[in-house]
């Protein structure tokens, strides 16, 4: 990192030239200084450019100059990189200065920039969508996104209970689990508490990719594309192993809590019950639920943003009636609770009507 840290010092200190200059007060070398070490700090302690990424995501919340230094650094420490010169193509935008914006973010597309849905709902880049660049970034990726897409988005992730779990005489009941932003459906030995309460648990990537091949999310407008994929993904299982379809739960976290009722509520006659834990999502939640006779369990943490608390209350409301709903309110944030791999089990026997 030696040469990366002399290379993006000089970088920082153009970057905050306007600072250094700006004033002739007699603390204005400490206010440089104070600029610039959080770049100097992120270029000393990074291990690597995943590290430096990181780091610069952080400081855009602080100072878009900070963050523009940092993301450069990794950009010029990995000439692979994408994320980079796209997020200083983002920020230059985001200040206003089109002709930087651009420039970075042809440099992203000139090293094979891939994610076309992320830019073209991107707002940073609203001001510069009628220029040619612009526009011919835009249908570049959105081609290569086309070809990077294919098997991933809607993949499934299979994961059945342990061998000491004895097997029922028809067919095992599902748990599909629909993820939050910006991860995937991926299922490891982590998840197996899940799968021994006697279901097989069916993980599914999101419908469309985001800015990495193992970061997805559940796209609108509605829910009726999640549905698909989730009937899909059902079918690819039903192929694989006897599932008891009448049988078909529904869990999710944050996004994928907010699709996963609004599948039950209107399509109660695939799905039998819910798990939904820490709802949340820029859609609007359903108003009116054709679900009836079902179970439903709703988890969330005091901690969490007033959208995810009001949220949490459409749902229960959504469902108070004609359907059993259960509630726990947890003491932490929009994350998984202490106890969940006892917790959430437990939840999932109820909602399977296996408690006993």
């Amino acid at each position: 990192m030696k040469t990366l840290f002399a290379m993006t010092l000089a970088t920082a200190m153009t970057l905050c030239t306007p600072i250094l200059h700006a004033t002739e007060t007699p603390d204005a070398e400490e206010i440089a200084f104070h600029a610039l070490s959080p770049v100097v700090s992120a270029l000393i302690n990074a291990d690597d450019v995943d590290e430096l990424m990181e780091r610069a995501e952080k400081l855009e919340d602080t100072d878009t100059l900070q963050a523009i230094a940092v993301y450069l650094a990794a950009s010029r420490e990995d000439p692979k990189q994408l994320k980079a010169p796209y997020q200083v193509a983002a920020l230059f935008a985001r200040r206003g200065d089109d002709k930087l914006a651009l420039r970075f973010l042809q440099e992203a597309d000139d090293r094979g920039l891939w994610f076309g849905p992320l830019l073209a709902g991107d707002e940073d880049f609203s001001e510069l969508r009628d220029t040619a660049t612009y526009k011919t970034v835009l249908a570049n990726a959105q081609e290569r996104y086309k070809k990077i897409a294919v098997g991933k988005v809607g993949a499934i992730s299979v994961l059945n209970p342990s061998a000491s779990i004895p097997a029922p005489k028809a067919c095992r009941p599902v748990v599909v689990w629909l993820h939050g932003y910006g991860i995937n459906g991926e299922l490891d030995e982590s998840d197996q508490p899940l799968a021994d309460t006697g279901a097989i648990i069916l993980g599914i990537n999101g419908t469309e990719m985001i800015n990495a091949t193992n970061s997805f999310r559940w796209i609108g407008p509605g829910f009726e594309g999640t549905h698909k994929v989730v009937q899909k993904g059902l079918k690819e299982l039903e192929a694989q192993q006897c599932i008891d379809r009448k049988r078909v739960y529904l869990m999710g976290f944050s996004q994928g809590s907010q699709h996963a009722g609004a599948l039950l509520a209107q399509h109660p006659e695939d799905y039998a019950g819910a798990l939904l834990v820490s709802p949340g999502g820029m859609q609007p939640t359903p108003t009116v639920s054709k679900a009836h006779g079902k179970r439903v369990f709703v988890i969330n943490g005091k901690k969490e943003g007033p959208g995810n608390q009001q949220m949490t209350v459409d749902f229960r409301q959504l469902f108070s009636e004609g359907n059993e709903v259960k509630s726990r309110t947890h003491e932490g944030g929009h994350f998984y609770p202490d106890d969940w791999k006892i917790s959430f089990p437990q939840a999932l026997r109820w909602v399977m009507r296996e408690e006993g």
